[in-house]
């Protein structure tokens, strides 16, 4: 074959092969299901945590109801973190996971908080207390059943009464002082005491005829008659308190400054947008605030210890 005849075929052959004389393979980059299932576990634990607890001023149910919506909020405008819920049975219980640095912050009863500051004074910082009704204060309220012929605290003597926790001030102490001034004791005074664990349970107690009387938080009683005006013809107040300054928000010393500077300008400006004044509302929370110097010295002069 001619030299132009060996030239022609051979490109004729070559024009008939694949330009590429390897096989395509396709790759699938994408995660297999597994590896995504890895990556969202890996992302979940690395998720920044704020964790809260409630001091337990009313049932466990109606606390988580009424306050998990707002420190979900508090810890979703803190950076995006997400809200670990933390309750326990008492204050004490709330104070040591306070003191051990297993709690970020928490809404503490008054006698609660200064419970923890005596046992550990550097352990908290009190960020804001909230307004309700207008008011940085409460009280405590004595109540016995409408069919009681009692008036005063004087009058409950060898009685069964309910209070709500060791540790709170209005739930306990301030009853314990006004006995101290009797130079009586809870223990030869009433004929028998117990311990609820929440407000609203007490005031149950009373209405249900199970204890002569309680001792309860003026808010919660209000918030209660609010749900039900006909607990007025089932109980009735005998006796308050002076006002206490209202229960602080603390946040742990562990936290940074900028964290805890962080969490109280979170706080003081939940009120001033539609989507914070709303979740604030069903609590009767107008807004936080600081605390203002002396606030809590009234609550401090009841749970003194006797001398």
């Amino acid at each position: 074959m001619c030299g132009w005849k060996r030239w022609l075929t051979m490109v004729l052959l070559l024009g008939g092969c694949e330009q590429n004389p390897f096989r395509e393979v396709h790759v699938d980059i994408q995660p297999s299901p597994v590896e995504a299932l890895l990556k969202a576990r890996a992302a979940a634990t690395t998720t920044k945590r704020f964790r809260v607890s409630v001091a337990g001023m009313e049932s466990p149910s109606g606390t988580w109801a009424a306050y998990s919506r707002v420190f979900g909020e508090v810890a979703h405008r803190l950076g995006g973190m997400e809200i670990e819920f933390v309750q326990r049975r008492t204050y004490a219980e709330v104070n040591e996971l306070l003191m051990k640095g297993e709690l970020d912050a928490a809404l503490l009863c008054t006698g609660g908080y200064l419970e923890l500051q005596r046992r550990d004074p550097g352990a908290v910082e009190v960020i804001a207390v909230p307004i309700i009704n207008d008011s940085d204060a409460y009280q405590s309220l004595i109540i016995v059943p409408a069919s009681s012929q009692a008036q005063s605290l004087q009058q409950l003597e060898r009685g069964r009464f309910a209070f709500t926790d060791e540790l709170s001030l209005t739930g306990r102490a301030w009853v314990v002082h006004e006995l101290r001034k009797l130079g009586r004791t809870p223990e030869d005074f009433f004929g028998a005491t117990s311990f609820t664990r929440s407000h609203d349970r007490s005031v149950s107690a009373v209405a249900r005829g199970v204890v002569d009387a309680a001792s309860v938080h003026s808010i919660v009683f209000q918030h209660l008659l609010e749900k039900d005006p006909a607990l007025l013809d089932k109980v009735r107040i005998i006796q308050r308190s002076p006002e206490f300054g209202m229960t602080p928000v603390v946040a742990s010393q562990r936290l940074s400054r900028g964290t805890r500077a962080g969490l109280r300008e979170v706080l003081l400006a939940l009120s001033e947008d539609p989507e914070g004044a709303a979740l604030l509302r069903p609590l009767r929370i107008n807004r936080f605030a600081v605390a203002l110097p002396g606030l809590f010295d009234s609550a401090y002069d009841v749970v003194q210890p006797a001398p």
